[in-house]
């Protein structure tokens, strides 16, 4: 028997470093006065990454893979899934675009699932090695969020509806995943969806609803009611895994989450009974940068060395949609 394991991290960061005062001196509303103190006290990010105004996001995916496919030998890799809430276009799937760009041969495709997108793919490749079909699944993200975040407004209720974007990085990741002994690696796995609270976080344009409509092309978000959303569905999948969680939870040794403000760690740690010491922020200095969060967060631990090899970690995954996912693993 086997299971599955990340045998290797890696995350980019664009070069552009920008401050949270930055961010509040480019808010233009009438009548208001977004202060640099007053988004930190909000989500507590000090500086975000921004990518290039050329910089694609397959260009980050590709960043990120880059070491991880050189290493292991490009005719190693059997499948490869682009995993993010952003992409280079509508049409074709993002992932061909980094397949040319990394000169892969192996089959390819995009799963978007939001902010959740890259722990979605790490359940396809469990899947996948678990049943024999590929042995060495590479996941990459590209993050660029920066080109869904609106800054000019008419009136004091549009800003509202986009304060969330002024907490947004951009990043890429890409992890190898491959089969490990059973006594390490991914020991548990669950995917939650609910439907009813898709409204809550949304980017309207580019589809079917709003095709051409060029003032839907920026994120707007009810970021209030979405935690509470997450914090109410998060609880309830705790109670109705309590067993797993009365045995497993005690072991844990770091947890690593979607990283949408530093408040957001205090209310998931309070509603799992962890304590936030055993936690990896990377909000402050990064920012939400979607599904590059948990990566970043694992990879930040990895330079620190605080993540070693036989720790139980607990990855916790939260998306718009709303979709909630939490994962066991024996690193």
């Amino acid at each position: 028997m086997f299971n599955i394991h990340i045998t290797a991290i890696n995350t980019y960061l664009p070069k552009k470093r920008v401050s949270t005062e930055e961010i509040s001196k480019k808010i233009n509303a009438p009548d208001t006065l977004i202060t640099e103190n007053a988004l930190i006290r909000l989500f507590g990010v000090k500086y975000r990454h921004i990518a290039a105004n050329d910089e694609q996001v397959s260009d980050m995916a590709v960043a990120a893979a880059l070491p991880i496919v050189e290493k292991a030998g490009r005719e190693t890799i059997d499948l490869m899934i682009f995993a993010a809430a952003s992409s280079d276009l509508i049409e074709p799937a993002t992932a061909n675009i980094i397949q040319q760009k990394l000169n892969l041969t192996c089959p390819v495709f995009d799963v978007k699932n939001a902010c959740n997108s890259v722990i979605t793919a790490l359940d396809i490749a469990k899947q996948y090695i678990g049943n024999g079909t590929y042995k060495k699944v590479l996941i990459v993200n590209g993050e660029k969020l920066s080109d869904s975040v609106q800054y000019n407004f008419l009136n004091k209720e549009e800003l509202g509806e986009h304060l969330a974007a002024y907490s947004f990085g951009d990043a890429g990741a890409a992890l190898l995943v491959e089969p490990c002994p059973a006594d390490k690696g991914i020991m548990f796995q669950k995917i939650y969806s609910r439907g009813e609270y898709w409204k809550l976080c949304t980017i309207k344009g580019g589809g079917s609803m709003h095709p051409h409509d060029a003032s839907k092309l920026y994120f707007t978000g009810f970021t209030s009611e979405l935690k509470d959303a997450f914090m109410k569905e998060f609880q309830r999948e705790l109670v109705l895994s309590k067993d797993f969680i009365d045995i497993i939870f005690p072991r844990i040794k770091w947890v690593f989450t979607h990283q949408v403000s530093l408040s957001s760690f205090e209310a998931i740690a309070k509603t799992a009974g962890i304590s936030t010491d055993k936690f990896i922020s990377v909000v402050e200095e990064y920012g939400n940068c979607a599904a590059a969060s948990i990566p970043l967060a694992i990879q930040k631990a990895i330079n620190n060395h605080q993540l070693k090899s036989g720790d139980d970690i607990l990855i916790i995954g939260l998306g718009s949609g709303l979709a909630l996912s939490i994962t066991y693993m024996v690193w």
